[in-house]
């Protein structure tokens, strides 16, 4: 696992798992969880792009 997936991925578990705890009704909060989910994953995902050409 790369070093930055290992940095980001608790932060990740944590907000899905708060994500799950909330009823399905709380629609706009379970959004946010999402968006910021989605944000870490794309951050993880151009920092091994740019590490791949270093």
């Amino acid at each position: 696992m790369s070093p930055v997936r290992e940095h980001y991925n608790p932060v990740i578990t944590k907000l899905l798992r708060e994500h799950d705890q909330l009823p399905i009704e709380r629609v706009v909060e379970r959004k946010s969880f999402q968006r910021q989910i989605l944000f870490l994953m794309n951050a993880i995902k151009l920092e091994e792009f740019e590490q791949s050409f270093a």
